[in-house]
């Protein structure tokens, strides 16, 4: 019996087997699939060479002045160790020192909004730039490998459009169901 059933298994695996090469031989279209380190594209082109230069001349003085004030600050502090230092002086130095903060944190909102618009600029810019080289070398999926995210389709495999057609109708019909529950609850 158990040999019966080991046979009829085998038998199985084998037929399953032969159908899916037999699928592997259908008409389905190779498909090309590239990939790209996102990372050092974003690290060293040329655009990005340019966008550190340009962030550091628009913001690097500034940065060194509020890096001064920080140590001269700290020098301060240092002395305020001393007992016989007043409570002007330490109020004083609260006082710049919340000063300090405020201008750094300042410094830092202009740097990140800065710093965001170069990114979309750049991520555009590497959008185009992956576009056109998978679309010359006939590739049909491109991925980023360090975050496995799909950078460029062919549009014969792009489902969006269906996908939203079906999120509509699903939204549409929980909405009715919705509105038919609340008509209920009214009578």
């Amino acid at each position: 019996m158990r040999k019966l059933l080991l046979m009829a298994v085998a038998a199985c695996l084998l037929l399953m087997g032969g159908q899916v090469r037999a699928a592997d031989t259908g008409t389905a279209p190779a498909v090309k699939i590239g990939v790209v380190d996102m990372q050092t594209v974003a690290t060293q082109s040329e655009p990005a060479q340019a966008a550190k230069a340009q962030m550091e001349s628009k913001f690097g003085k500034e940065r060194a002045n509020l890096e001064k004030q920080g140590e001269a600050l700290k020098k301060k502090a240092e002395s305020l160790k001393n007992p016989k230092i007043s409570e002007e002086k330490k109020l004083d130095f609260i006082r710049a020192k919340q000063e300090l903060d405020q201008k750094t944190r300042n410094f830092l909102r202009k740097v990140e909004q800065e710093e965001v618009k170069l990114r979309q600029d750049m991520v555009t810019l590497v959008f185009s730039a992956t576009y056109e080289v998978a679309r010359a070398k006939g590739f049909n999926f491109v991925v980023d490998v360090t975050a496995g995210g799909v950078l460029y389709a062919d549009q014969s495999m792009d489902l969006t459009k269906e996908v939203l057609a079906e999120v509509n109708k699903l939204y549409k019909e929980k909405t009715k169901d919705k509105d038919k529950g609340k008509e209920k609850e009214k009578k």
